[in-house]
């Protein structure tokens, strides 16, 4: 048996195949190291670094071209499934572009990928073995639960990546005795409600592999009473069930992905077996993508409470020169989760995730909103553009005005009989000062960012391809 966790010779869940789009690649990040994922004509799912070779632009901007093979958006070089480069355009049809083709130097590296409760898995690691040593571990999945206690694939993957940190992100799923105060006034949570957790325990072995198993009871007056089940399977599983006396069952999965030091991606479902077969007969008229789009609405605030904890937790550590034995204190009971995981990774994977070497003295990469930003790139330095936005700023404002007086004139030309013709030019001009308003205003945001103002926030770089870079 392993004695030793290794943080690339694993098999990680990186995204639902509902969350990713076939027609072009999605950008991802996992362990520090920039992928790529897309799929080939085969219908199979690629995993590769998200590098050209060629001058380093990320392939994620590429394309899919007719052959099924991935293009470069820079220079059109294009790659198989193998990685191994199969066009350059500006060596069309010469021996100089098979030759450089065949060349080490323009093959990228792919990666073993495999699909899996409908999710795709890939197994990051680069050496020369990887496809074989790859069969030899199936993925970390959840099946504590029967087919017979749940339709467990009847619910849909939600996933997001948050900016909180992989340690501190599956320390506070094993940290259930926060939930009574940081989410007070979200359902029935309230620290009036909270009880002392009693029989927190880690039970049977604790291994590199095999992760660990704890059983609690209940934090809170109306589930003091159930039995609780969290077990942890590195690198990234961990599934939570709770079963009440009168027989009902909560089951959470979720998957923990280290993408980046600060940075973890969720992948989650949560079942309640006494509400699974009752629907809200108003939501379930709607649309099925409206339907989840609410549900996922509905668990923003929760999230947020969470990030703000996780966030300033993090900050506060990194202030401290100091190992977690020593920052935290952890008295009671309830912290048995907090210091079983924490034991684990320090024992077996060498306390933190193994990220790839350098990431974290690399260049960060900057949001779309930083990326694209005008304002600070230009706008504010140049006066001829500063005056421009004040004078779309009136012109908006001179706009709104027209719109209201011709609306109201309008109206009054209706009430007191006004020939019909001036009826209908007092509504022409308000109508064209609101489109003059609006046309001003979105003006006014080309001075601060390439970001629309209006419809979805998403830059198109090009005609054929919409999503963000």
């Amino acid at each position: 048996m392993a004695t030793q966790f290794s943080w690339t010779q694993q098999w990680y869940p990186i995204s639902p195949l509902s969350y990713l789009d076939t027609s072009c690649p999605t950008p991802v990040t996992l362990l520090g190291k920039k992928l790529v994922i897309w799929r080939d004509k085969n219908h199979k799912w690629i995993v590769m670094d998200d590098v050209c070779p060629h001058k380093l632009v990320q392939l994620s901007m590429g394309s899919i071209n007719e052959d099924g093979n991935l293009m470069c958006r820079h220079h059109g070089w294009c790659f198989n499934s193998e990685g191994k480069c199969t066009k350059i355009p500006m060596l069309a049809g010469s021996q100089v572009e098979a030759t450089a083709c065949d060349s080490f130097r323009s093959k990228i590296t792919t990666y073993p990928t495999q699909v899996t409760q409908e999710l795709l898995w890939v197994w990051p690691d680069n050496s020369a073995t990887a496809f074989e040593d790859c069969n030899l571990k199936h993925p970390a999945i959840l099946s504590d639960l029967s087919e017979s206690e749940f339709d467990i694939s009847s619910i849909p993957w939600s996933m997001i990546e948050v900016p909180a940190g992989y340690t501190v992100s599956v320390e506070s799923t094993f940290d259930p005795a926060h939930a009574e105060f940081l989410h007070e006034g979200i359902e029935t949570f309230s620290p009036k409600m909270a009880v002392p957790m009693q029989n927190f325990i880690a039970v049977g072995e604790i291994s590199a592999e095999g992760g660990f198993t704890l059983k609690h009871q209940g934090y809170n007056l109306l589930n003091k009473d159930m039995d609780a089940i969290r077990r942890f399977i590195p690198p990234c599983c961990n599934s939570t069930i709770y079963r009440y006396p009168n027989g009902e069952i909560t089951l959470l999965q979720a998957y923990f992905i280290p993408t980046q030091p600060g940075y973890c991606r969720y992948i989650v479902k949560y079942i309640a077996q006494h509400n699974s077969g009752k629907k809200n007969f108003l939501l379930s008229i709607l649309p099925k993508d409206l339907q989840i789009a609410l549900q996922h609405l509905s668990t923003y605030k929760l999230n947020d409470q969470d990030l703000s904890a996780m966030h300033s937790q993090e900050v506060n550590q990194s202030s401290i020169d100091k190992k977690w034995q020593n920052a935290y204190f952890l008295p009671a009971p309830s912290d048995v989760g907090i210091i079983t995981f924490r034991k684990w990774l320090d024992e077996f994977a060498g306390g933190h995730p193994a990220w790839q070497m350098g990431v974290e003295k690399s260049l960060t990469k900057l949001k779309d909103e930083q990326l694209y930003d005008r304002w600070h790139r230009h706008t504010k330095h140049c006066p001829s553009c500063r005056k421009s936005m004040i004078l779309l700023d009136k012109a908006r404002f001179f706009g709104n005005i027209n719109t209201l007086i011709f609306a109201l004139l309008t109206l009054v030309f209706i009430l007191i009989g006004i020939p019909l013709k001036l009826v209908l030019l007092s509504t022409v001009i308000a109508v064209l000062s609101l489109l003059f308003s609006y046309i001003s205003d979105d003006m006014r945001q080309l001075f601060v960012s390439s970001i629309p103002k209006r419809s979805l926030p998403l830059v198109k770089l090009y005609q054929s391809n919409e999503k963000l870079t």
